[in-house]
């Protein structure tokens, strides 16, 4: 597996008209049946970088879409290892973060170790733009959940927090889905 470097964020669906991905190609690449396939499953959360407008988003989902099997799962995250934010000073929460994940089979193990470590990375230094993940799980603010799913665009898989977000991409993918890889 490639080293993550972009990772789109989604937000829950907005309606008709969809994020159009700023100054790079419509729909930043995605066709109009590909759009209206997601509208009702997440919108794009707008990245503010080149990379992700280019044609990176559509070659992310081709990847799933020919994938020999592409299975889903979850894995947990102790809450006390996911980072609080800067300005969250209560103490760390107990129990276990729940994130779903839809990954091409052939590297699912290494996809489920990979999102792991990014719900222990506060900052994401690693990739052209934070995920916010660790926020999504440890919220402070309201906004801090709207991001609920991501899709890692170097490798082609997808993780979530709203489990409704990931079992429509199971489906759209055709993934097999159980409760570990």
């Amino acid at each position: 597996m490639k080293r993550s470097y972009l990772i789109q964020r989604l937000t829950a669906p907005r309606g008709p008209n969809p994020f159009s991905f700023g100054g790079g190609l419509r729909n930043g690449g995605l066709s109009d049946d590909a759009m209206a396939l997601l509208r009702d499953i997440c919108s794009f959360d707008y990245m503010g970088s080149a990379e992700f407008e280019f044609g990176a988003v559509p070659e992310a989902f081709q990847r799933l879409a020919t994938a020999t099997q592409n299975v889903g799962f979850s894995i947990s995250v102790p809450l006390a290892e996911v980072p609080a934010q800067w300005r969250d000073t209560r103490p760390a929460p107990e129990g276990d973060a729940t994130i779903y994940v839809l990954a091409p089979k052939s590297i699912a193990e290494e996809v489920g170790d990979r999102v792991g470590e990014l719900a222990r990375d506060a900052y994401d230094e690693r990739l052209k733009e934070p995920t916010r993940l660790a926020a999504a799980l440890r919220p402070f603010k309201e906004w801090d959940s709207e991001t609920c799913g991501w899709l890692e665009l170097d490798n082609g898989f997808m993780f979530f927090t709203d489990p409704q977000m990931w079992q429509r991409c199971c489906e759209l993918f055709s993934a097999e889905v159980s409760e570990r890889v």
